[in-house]
């Protein structure tokens, strides 16, 4: 079987793409997944081990074989604890990458209340392991206003605007402050060149 072209694959070359053979297939081995994405062998194989050690896939013992089968078999993977469409973000030893999670707490959380207040989205947002402060909150909600993701009732209070749901990657604030969609993967704000200040002025970058 030929391996999928570019303009064929659904998603981004990343854990995302992976993650979704993964769901689809149940039990493989990584040149099935790398069949089905553009990932190179070694950075498949380091996303399974990960999830293998996280607990999300059971590897096959090929050792356990008989050598006349191991010798020429790939282990095959099977997916035990699927958590949904959200790719589990691990590193190759199996510990949990929590960078950039509250973030990505926020953007899912959005979507499903449709209205909120910041208070609300960082109580919602918040998990066990991942605690979103207040002023967080307020933070990103300023600059996905002003990038046009949400729509402002009054102070504090915001609704998610449906149509601007550009896929699953939360947008992304710069320490420059412009507000980049990794879904787009482009700028959205400010597209002056200018950034306006919460006061009303304008700074240049």
């Amino acid at each position: 079987m030929a391996r999928k072209t570019v303009n064929k694959l659904n998603g981004f070359d990343s854990r995302d793409t992976a993650w979704k053979a993964i769901r689809e297939k149940k039990v493989f081995t990584v040149r099935d997944i790398h069949m089905e994405t553009t990932l190179d062998i070694s950075t498949i194989r380091d996303y399974l081990t990960g999830l293998t050690k996280a607990g999300f896939l059971e590897k096959e013992d090929v050792q356990s074989l008989p050598d006349t089968v191991s010798r020429n078999k790939a282990p095959e993977y099977t997916l035990v604890k699927d958590v949904g469409a959200d790719a589990p973000r691990v590193r190759k030893d199996g510990t949990l990458v929590t960078q950039g999670q509250g973030r990505i707490n926020m953007w899912r959380s959005m979507k499903i209340m449709k209205t909120f207040t910041t208070q609300e989205l960082a109580v919602t947002a918040s998990t066990p392991t991942c605690t979103v402060k207040h002023a967080t909150a307020e933070d990103y909600c300023y600059h996905l206003n002003k990038a046009g993701y949400l729509g402002k009732i009054e102070k504090g209070m915001y609704f998610f605007i449906n149509s601007q749901f550009t896929g699953p990657k939360p947008p992304m604030i710069q320490r420059v402050k412009r507000v980049w969609d990794q879904n787009l993967k482009k700028v959205m704000w400010p597209e002056d060149g200018q950034e306006e200040t919460p006061s009303g002025g304008k700074g240049k970058k």
